[in-house]
């Protein structure tokens, strides 16, 4: 068996399960939400027009300003000339209009509202090209290697491209970072301005576990998707760029999303800074030392699969003080029906000094005696 380690998460050979098929869309990818693991793809890192999914950052550096307070949802902003000139959908704001950025945010993840968008993105920085900046250096800090953003809305402009994979990144990023703010990006319609709004996210109306993300459209780009949906605890994440109709892309992120639940557990087996094994310790300004992860650990098996994964820590002995929080101590090695999954370092969870001139002597004598 291939044995696979991203992060803090082990996963079987691809070839253990068949790979979804029936998918015909430009690019796509599947991931993981809790692990952040790629469970299936096709050219997720080719870069291309993003349409509106471009929003999806937009609305990230948003809700980053709204939770450091720089933002309110309850603010009323005042709509700026240029926001009323956008190209792109609209929701027909004009110069002068009060309006407030909760307002505004549900016309942008709703409608992909351009005048909305533009709006807010010259409220938060002074102008678009500011706010693109911002969103740059976030694509950058998350990782997003084949992202460039050249605007806000998603509107076509050369150089502005994303890619599957990328845009899984950030669709992780906004459901770990804002989960109180979910609620947004799942908002079936929107009446404002005299006129009522419907969300192209077609998957929100044909399934329930469906929390959103985003849809998108252009000529260049073609029919674009950002699907999150949460089943049973588990969540799962699908990126479709590229679909040749609406139909593709509502057909296509949902047979990724049922793929990624019907074949796959992802279990949490230990949490940050939980003990796995707790080791006697010698000479140290304690008796004990606790090793584990320090992020949470995550297995990745075929689903059913969980009851059968057996765990065996392997520590070396004796442990000595000093101790760093952080160093190596062990290993935990995890198997499933006899074959092996994994070897994954388990590290010292906390300080531990060396003892006084007492504790060390009589130490020294337990240590004789243990070898």
């Amino acid at each position: 068996m291939k044995v696979w380690w991203v992060g803090l998460l082990c996963l079987l050979s691809a070839s253990a399960w068949a790979e979804p098929s029936g998918i015909a869309s430009r690019a796509w990818v599947l991931i993981d939400q809790a692990s952040g693991h790629e469970l299936a793809a096709h050219q997720a890192d080719l870069p291309l027009a993003p349409a509106s999914l471009t929003q999806l950052m937009t609305a990230y550096v948003l809700l980053g300003d709204i939770h450091k307070n720089k933002l309110s949802l309850g603010e009323t902003v005042t709509v700026p000339e240029a926001a009323t000139q956008a190209d792109g959908a609209r929701i027909f704001l004009k110069a002068g209009d009060k309006v407030s950025i909760d307002s505004l945010l549900q016309a942008m993840l709703v409608q992909s509202a351009s005048d909305a968008t533009l709006t807010l993105v010259m409220t938060a920085s002074g102008s678009e090209a500011a706010f693109v900046e911002r969103m740059n250096r976030e694509a950058r800090r998350l990782g997003m290697s084949k992202t460039h953003f050249m605007n806000a809305t998603g509107l076509t402009e050369p150089g502005h491209a994303s890619s599957a994979r990328d845009l899984a990144l950030l669709g992780r990023a906004l459901v770990r970072d804002f989960p109180d703010r979910l609620g947004f990006f799942s908002q079936k319609e929107l009446a404002i301005m005299g006129l009522t709004h419907y969300n192209d996210n077609r998957l929100l109306w044909r399934d329930s576990t469906v929390t959103g993300l985003k849809v998108g459209r252009t000529v260049q780009a073609g029919y674009c998707m950002v699907a999150s949906a949460k089943r049973g605890g588990q969540r799962r994440i699908a990126v479709v760029l590229g679909a040749r109709s609406d139909a593709q892309r509502t057909q296509e992120g949902l047979k990724l999303l049922n793929y990624g639940f019907e074949n796959f557990d992802s279990v949490k087996l230990y949490r940050a800074q939980q003990p796995v094994k707790t080791v006697d310790l010698y000479r140290g300004a304690r008796s004990t030392v606790s090793m584990g992860f320090m992020q949470d650990f995550y297995l990745l098996v075929p689903r059913g699969a969980s009851s059968r994964v057996k765990a065996e820590v392997i520590t070396r002995r004796p442990v000595v003080a000093p101790v760093s929080r952080g160093s190596r101590m062990g290993t935990l090695r995890l198997t499933l029906d006899g074959k092996l999954l994994g070897d994954y370092p388990l590290v010292a969870l906390h300080d531990v000094s060396v003892a006084g001139i007492l504790g060390r002597g009589w130490d020294s004598i337990r240590l004789f005696f243990a070898r």
